[in-house]
């Protein structure tokens, strides 16, 4: 549950259409589905601008191949990762900047993009709950929710964090992993007073 890289996706697959959906995702995380451009995505490839049309035709149909990459991605590492835990964070890990941006955008797509996510947060928490290791929440489909949204978190803030830190966004994710750390292994508060903030009575949090 640490999201402490932001490297590009691994893709031996040096094609002209392969590159192209690498520099869409790099360039939809900085700049944003809408500013972004099929010319800059053309030139973040090595391409041009017809070759980009030739394979994907409108900028639409080159954001759906690259959520269709992400999915890709969550089905390969719940095949073959022995542990639920360790899926949301490899694939926050590789694409956390493109999801906070596209989840921010709206629209179907994001939606079906945060259902994916919420699906990996279910298994985790059940795998978790199952194998003692995590606390299911009272309201677990909420809980699956939350991890979403804490993961996703630093990523809407990278340039913030990378000012905060120095100028490097790696740094400061660093920097925070450790007290995130702490804070879902030991929790924040020594007494109920954010439970009853929350309207959650004493006896109901036990």
């Amino acid at each position: 549950m640490l999201y402490m890289r932001t490297a590009s996706v691994e893709d031996r697959d040096l094609t002209a259409r392969a590159r192209i959906v690498g520099s869409a995702l790099e360039r939809f995380a900085a700049h944003g589905y809408e500013a972004a451009t099929m010319r800059d995505i053309a030139a973040g490839a090595g391409v041009s601008t017809a070759l980009v049309t030739h394979h994907f035709g409108t900028k639409q149909a080159l954001r759906a191949e690259c959520d269709a990459r992400v999915v890709r991605f969550i089905v390969e590492k719940q095949r073959v990762e022995t542990a639920a835990s360790d899926v949301l964070g490899d694939v926050l890990g590789t694409f956390g900047p493109y999801l906070a941006r596209m989840l921010g955008e709206g629209g179907e797509a994001s939606d079906a993009l945060f259902e994916r996510l919420l699906e990996v947060s279910r298994a985790m928490i059940a795998d978790g709950s199952a194998s003692g290791w995590l606390r299911a929440s009272r309201d677990p489909e909420a809980q699956a929710a939350a991890l979403v949204l804490l993961g996703v978190a630093p990523f809407l803030m990278l340039d913030r964090l990378a000012a905060w830190a120095g100028g490097d966004a790696e740094t400061g994710l660093r920097r925070v992993a450790v007290p995130l750390a702490e804070l879902y292994t030991h929790g924040l508060t020594t007494d109920d007073r954010l439970l009853a903030a929350a309207g959650l009575a004493p006896e109901e949090a036990r």
